[in-house]
């Protein structure tokens, strides 16, 4: 199998994982953490894009949030042979604070850029970032190693 079809199958993956642990965060705060939701509430919101009809299902969010992820999967691969080749519970754990603090400040500039963001509780939004970063690194790093081992 190619590089590339890992990162994309890996990097689909750990975005799944992820959102999935943002969608049950949200419901059980009973907040809007659900980044593709999120996502297509800014579109919604922006004068100059296309009214979404559909803020929970609209493909627009959804496509940018897994795209973002295998973008993600792809920065993995690139630093691979240095922090990745063995990866361990320590590298794992500190790629996915470092990809979610990235996370977290690319959301806060949406934010604060968009004339009309969307409501959430942003501590809370900012602190399940974080988790699901490290949830999408775990699982995308995980399913990478596992198809790597196929070859």
């Amino acid at each position: 199998m190619k590089a590339i079809d890992k990162i994309i199958i890996a990097g689909i993956v750990g975005t799944s994982f992820m959102t999935l642990y943002s969608y049950l965060r949200s419901k059980k705060e009973d907040e809007e953490y659900v980044e593709p939701v999120m996502i297509n509430k800014l579109i919604d919101n922006s004068e100059n894009l296309p009214s979404i009809s559909n803020e929970d299902a609209h493909p627009a969010g959804w496509g940018l949030h897994y795209a973002t992820g295998i973008g993600f999967m792809a920065v993995y691969w690139l630093i691979w042979k240095k922090a990745l080749a063995r990866p361990t519970r320590n590298k794992i754990l500190l790629l996915g604070i470092l990809s979610g603090m990235v996370g977290i400040a690319v959301w806060k500039m949406l934010f604060s850029q968009h004339d009309r963001p969307p409501h959430n509780y942003r501590y809370g939004y900012y602190r399940q970032l974080l988790i699901a970063h490290i949830v999408f690194t775990l699982f995308s790093v995980t399913t990478y190693k596992l198809l790597d081992k196929e070859n």
